[in-house]
């Protein structure tokens, strides 16, 4: 849940490569999970050095968000779920 919350209110996350946490990062920022402790230095020195990068990791953190784990989604699937039994 730290991840999500973390990505939900447009902040980048470095992170380790374990569990589900890479299902949270956007497919082009996963270079920001790393596994190791070297690795977690130089990807958080990168963000801080670049502001630029920074923001788009936050804003396509918080769209990834948005489209696949709040509430709305969940409930669209539910539908097309119900949907494809009723018509079948």
């Amino acid at each position: 849940m730290v991840v999500f919350e973390a990505l939900w209110k447009g902040t980048p996350v470095v992170a380790g490569k374990v569990g589900g946490i890479h299902m949270q990062i956007p497919d082009d920022m996963q270079e920001y999970l790393v596994s190791d402790i070297e690795d977690c230095a130089r990807m958080v020195l990168s963000l801080l050095r670049d502001e630029a990068r920074r923001k788009e990791f936050g804003e396509k953190g918080r769209e990834r968000v948005r489209e696949e784990f709040l509430t709305p989604r969940l409930i669209r699937d539910e539908l097309r779920l119900i949907r494809s039994l009723v018509s079948s």
